[in-house]
């Protein structure tokens, strides 16, 4: 019992079964979860490192190094990359892309153990080590909390209260808020007082301490209880500090007590400078970032969010404004959207085709399994948790055409049976039999077509992972729909036709079947004839357009702002301030949020954060339209160009499956910061010849400025000062020293002791106190001077050595093209002994990801091969098979071409997809030549009438994938896919139609008449 017959005895059953699928199937859409673009794992983790005081180089020799020796003892660790600047350590851990996701939390306790096993040998000042593998941590929902004129601390306290509420939603995983100005308090104490009082800043300090420190005190017993004993004295109120009682000094008040507040200045304040600021339209704000649950529907999440929102908003203070920065729910509602309304206009392009060349009720059949199919791929997708995204649901309209091919194949194949006569029951039943297993091997074989896009481990296909998951289980469906649903459809609606005699036109005298039987007579010359078209074709490949993965087409951009290295935060935040309002006034935009001294919280996976760093800004800006972001920049560059001359502005897209900053990035690797920095300046001088390069820079930035006083030892040792003194003397009078800490509900404030401010000009006037004792003296008495030096405050390295990047963005070109065009130049500079050269950029991302699909390329070939020779039983057929897959390239090459489509990696997986889509042809027309030999028709005969019988069900299913993709050719990921796809199957199918045939009738030569008589002889 075959699959038809047991569909048609079984047929209650499957029914029911059919009419369960429909009803799970519509439910598992609505259950899904959906998402804009597909997510991939950032295999990434950071550790920060800080060393207060010592210079970048320290920090890489003593710290960096250290580490990245004992990280490199992880097996799976792929890279390294540091940044060591002064006073902090950053390295980033990037493991190998093969690492399961699974395994991550396993590696991430490793590198934990790793780190806190160096600690020791790191210096005593250096042994605060952060491990973030959170770094990685993606916020699809930005908001901000902001008002004109509100305190920085109000703020803070309506962001917690929301930050509170929407916590509470289901399908929330985090929520940071961002750009918080940290309260201080400053103790502002004049080294006059201290030594008016007798009082030495040991005593300040310690007394200080020692009050706010919290202890157990035991408790008492009481009859059946016992009571505890609260003795705590922590700080709660500016009041507590004024009041805290200062034991004195030597002096004539030295039995007596000074309150605090009568010796010093107790305020409230804000860290200065500020770690990091935030704004929105220009107005002071903290960001919420929200992080969702993976695998929740984020459309019913997003409504549950603004309802909460808008309740929240109704009860702040006028003045007080909640905005959105970035809103997923809405960009995957609009994703969704428009590619539900491109497969609903693919399936109707399909079901338009098969009315028009198969009829009513075949067309009814065919869509109906091609239903079917869909429901069943919802189901399995629910249940293997892929959610509704770009590519997934992209991949539906690439797989539209291919699902129906193996209802169509069952359906032609039942109506020429029955029309020849065959009972309908022995027609489904057979029709299933011949073709059966023939189709499952031709599906196998176009799943594998897309296989190495699983087999390869690179983000980029990761992120098209879908693909293949899709396809599978959708052909996979459909096979099985054809061989049970499709032939009881059949059965039930198919009546035979009742045909005149003499009504049927002979086939044979067609032009098509003439210009079969003309390929099959001359196979040398139909093959001759594609000689000029395989030239032209290979001179017109170099033509067509590199253009790796596209960048978004989110109405969305970010701009970058840099101020020479050292640069103080307060000056940053000013130039941003103009640029904010220069942009609001602009047309293009709607919303912007600026971030100074810090990016943005991580929003997409593609972005990965700017590390602190008080020179540096990010704005993003939100446009009218994906459009009206060219028009912007071309304004923008202008203007900031001629307002910021001596700044670092650059406009950036949102990436969509790659996380490169620069579009071009030339790197140089070598011992000598010195000679690194040289290399870079000639790459530049390159860079900047191109007329196409903007935005030309190397990550090392601007030496920096630094103050180095030359201590007296001498005169140090004789005034009682050592450098300790002289450096809390100078930390005093700038930043301030921490202390202890306020407490007030959830917040920690720092407490700071600073002395009278000091600038730059009267350093050597700044007193300095000896920490246990009561005299002091002015600076300039105990150093010989102070030096003004320039260093490298950013060192990057990268596996252990360091390495500069040089850095360009591109206009008017690909980054494939101008990369090109540097390449000799820039490959050409001479390189000491000792360093070396690699690209990065978009290249570098490129490059992998194209070369490891390749390499998983042979795998899916070999799993091909095996199947054809299994179905064949020979080599020959699978060899003609394959001599046809080139004749793809001629027509994906051409309509790339007229299309202005370039090709990249969503190309280079169209173009394997391509690959198992011939193969299945290849198979049908194959098997069905192998079909008229053995029932004794003669070569030529076979060739023909196999061609003949197979032209309908080969080119209707080529026919409906490669209208089905029309919609997709408006889309920004997948229209060169399409563009591939379709100009590459429909080249394919026509001249394979032409060169199949020739090719087998070369490989295959008529029997002479001694074989023919020799071969009824043995029948006999």
């Amino acid at each position: 019992m075959n699959l038809a017959e047991f569909a048609i005895k079984q047929r209650t059953f499957v029914v029911f079964f059919c009419v369960l699928c429909v009803i799970t199937g519509i439910g598992s859409y609505f259950k899904l979860g959906k998402l804009e673009d597909p997510s991939f794992t950032v295999k990434s983790a950071v550790v920060v490192t800080l060393y207060p005081g010592a210079s970048a180089q320290e920090v890489e020799q003593q710290v960096t190094d250290k580490i990245e020796t004992r990280l490199q003892e992880m097996g799976s660790v792929w890279k390294l990359r540091s940044l060591s600047r002064p006073g902090s350590s950053m390295i980033f851990i990037d493991l190998q892309e093969a690492t399961n996701s699974k395994d991550l939390p396993q590696q991430w306790d490793l590198l934990r153990r790793k780190v806190n096993d160096v600690k020791l040998t790191l210096p005593a000042t250096a042994q605060i080590s952060i491990v973030q593998d959170e770094f990685s941590e993606v916020y699809g929902m930005l908001f901000s909390v902001y008002g004109d004129g509100i305190e920085p601390s109000e703020l803070r306290l309506y962001a917690k209260e929301l930050q509170r509420r929407l916590k509470t939603v289901d399908g929330i995983k985090k929520i940071e808020l961002h750009g918080v100005r940290n309260q201080v308090v400053n103790i502002d104490l004049p080294d006059e007082r201290l030594a008016e009082y007798g009082i030495s800043a040991a005593q300040v300090v310690n007394q200080l301490t020692s009050q706010n420190m919290t202890f157990d005190a035991g408790s008492y017993t009481a009859g059946v209880e016992r009571i505890r004993i609260d003795q705590s004295s922590a700080f709660k109120s500016l009041d507590d500090i004024r009041n805290l009682m200062i034991k004195g000094g030597v002096s004539k008040f030295s039995t007596g007590l000074i309150r605090l507040g009568d010796i010093a200045h107790v305020s409230m304040g804000y860290q200065t400078p500020a770690l990091s600021e935030s704004r929105f339209n220009g107005y002071d704000a903290i960001t919420l970032a929200v992080s969702p649950i993976s695998g929740v529907n984020v459309v019913s999440l997003g409504d549950s969010i603004t309802s909460i929102i808008n309740v929240y908003q109704q009860t702040l203070p006028i003045g007080v404004e909640i905005g959105t920065i970035a809103f997923q729910p809405d960009e995957v509602s609009k994703s969704i959207n428009n590619f539900v309304t491109n497969l609903i206009e693919s399936v109707a392009i399909v079901v338009i085709v098969l009315l028009i060349f198969m009829g009513f009720k075949s067309a009814v059949i065919v869509g109906s399994s091609l239903l079917l199919t869909i429901l069943l791929t919802l189901i399995y997708m629910y249940v293997a948790g892929i959610d509704l995204q770009r590519v997934s649901l992209g991949t539906f309209i690439l797989a539209l055409g291919m699902l129906v091919d193996n209802a169509i194949v069952i359906t032609d194949m039942f109506i020429v049976k029955l029309n020849k006569g065959v009972d309908r029951t022995k027609a489904a039943i057979e029709s299933v039999k011949r073709a059966g297993v023939p189709l499952l091997g031709a599906t196998v074989i176009a799943i594998m077509g897309s296989s190495p896009v699983l087999f390869s481990k690179t983000d980029s296909a990761e992120f098209a992972s879908s693909v293949f998951l899709i396809v599978c289980s959708s052909l996979l469906f459909s096979w099985l729909i054809a061989m049970t649903v499709t032939p009881l459809m059949c059965w039930l609606w198919i009546k035979p036709k009742k045909v005149k005699e003499g009504a049927l036109s002979d086939p044979k005298a067609s032009t098509y079947y003439r210009a079969v039987s003309w390929t099959v007579t001359n196979p040398l010359k139909t093959l001759a004839l594609l000689i000029p078209l395989l030239v032209a074709t290979g001179i017109a490949v170099p033509k067509v357009a590199i253009n790796f993965i596209p960048s978004s087409d989110r109405p969305m951009v970010f701009l970058d702002y840099w101020l020479p290295n050292g640069a103080k935060i307060e000056q940053t935040s000013t130039d941003m301030q103009r640029i904010e309002q220069w942009l609001i006034k602009q047309p293009e935009v709607t919303t912007i949020s600026a971030y100074v001294g810090a990016s943005a919280p991580r929003f997409s996976v593609t972005v990965e954060p700017e590390p602190y760093d008080p020179s540096y800004g990010q704005i993003v800006i939100n446009t009218t339209d994906y459009e009206a972001i060219t028009a912007l920049t071309l304004r923008g560059d202008a203007w900031l160009k001629a307002e910021f001359p001596y700044a670092e502005p650059r406009f950036r897209p949102l990436k969509l499956a790659t996380k490169d900053k620069y579009s071009i990035e030339a790197r140089f690797i070598g011992p000598d910061p010195e000679v690194l920095q040289q290399l870079s300046t000639q790459a530049q001088a390159i860079m900047a010849a191109n007329p196409h390069t903007k935005y030309i820079r190397d990550d090392w930035r601007q030496p920096s400025k630094v103050i180095v006083p030359i201590i007296n030892q001498e005169q140090a040792r004789r005034a009682g000062i050592n450098r300790t003194d002289i450096a809390l003397a100078m930390k005093r009078a700038t930043d301030g020293v921490t202390l202890s800490q306020l407490h007030q509900g959830d917040e920690l404030i720092p407490i700071k002791l600073r002395s009278a401010e000091a600038n730059i000009g009267s350093m050597e006037t700044l007193p300095v106190r000896s920490l246990i004792g009561m005299h002091s003296v002015p600076l300039g008495q105990v150093v010989d001077g102070f030096e003004l030096k320039t260093e490298q405050s950013m060192i990057w390295r990268r596996n252990r050595l360091p390495a500069i990047t040089v850095q360009a963005d591109v206009s008017g070109a690909t980054a494939s093209d101008v990369r090109k065009q540097l390449a000799q130049s820039i490959e050409s500079i001479a390189l000491p002994a000792g360093y070396q050269f690699e690209w990065g950029g978009e290249y570098y991302d490129e490059h992998r990801s194209i070369t490891d699909t390749l390499k998983q390329m042979p795998k899916a070939m070999l799993i091909m091969v095996i199947i054809m020779v299994a179905l064949f039983n020979g080599f020959k057929q699978p060899v003609i098979i394959l001599i046809t897959l080139p004749l793809a390239a001629t027509g994906a090459t051409w309509t790339l071409l007229l299309l202005d489509k370039p090709f990249g990696f969503m190309a280079l997986i169209g173009a394997i997809t391509l690959s198992g889509m011939i193969i299945k042809n290849g198979i049908m027309l194959m098997d069905q030549i192998e079909l008229e030999r053995a029932n004794g028709r003669e070569l030529d005969e076979a060739i023909k009438e196999a061609t003949l019988n197979r032209t309908m069900a080969i080119s209707m299913g080529a026919l409906t994938t490669a209208l089905g993709m029309i919609p997709l050719l408006s889309d920004r990921l997948f229209d060169q896919m399409a563009a591939t796809i379709i100009g590459g199957l429909a080249a394919a199918t026509v001249l394979s139609l032409f060169v199949m045939p020739a090719l087998y009738r070369l490989f295959y030569r008529p029997k002479t008449k001694a074989q023919a008589e020799e071969s009824q002889y043995e029948n006999a």
